[in-house]
């Protein structure tokens, strides 16, 4: 396992405990983040602080991302991840798979693309 694969997938563990620091410390300050455009807030966010109000629990009571597969390619990394969350307020559950693209500098994310269609996100990861 790369030493790329092992930092993502220990800011995804912390993540799915509850704890949001880990993931925020593997972006840059001036990450760039992108929501699918199925997404609640489909603005492109810029910064570490945007990121770390969208995942501030809001409309999801719980929400994690659980890992299934990764595929590198460079300096990025495809992360097929298991979603699941719950509406605060309405407890409607929602788990999906969704495909995370990372783009790595300097051991950290620069970039952090959301995609709901795997085509898609392979397409993107080649392209990128």
């Amino acid at each position: 396992m790369s030493e790329l694969t092992q930092l993502v997938l220990g800011a995804y563990e912390s993540f799915n405990r509850g704890e949001t620091e880990p993931m925020l410390e593997l972006m840059h300050p001036d990450i760039e983040w992108i929501p699918p455009p199925t997404s609640v807030e489909p603005r492109p966010l810029r910064g570490r602080e945007a990121v770390r109000e969208y995942l501030a629990p809001n409309v999801f009571e719980t929400q994690t991302a659980e890992p299934l597969e990764l595929i590198e390619h460079g300096n990025r990394l495809l992360v097929v991840a298991r979603v699941r969350a719950r509406g605060r307020g309405s407890g409607i559950e929602l788990d999906q798979t969704a495909y995370h693209i990372l783009t790595v500098e300097g051991g950290q994310a620069v970039r952090f693309e959301l995609h709901v269609d795997r085509a898609t996100a392979l397409a993107a990861l080649q392209d990128g």
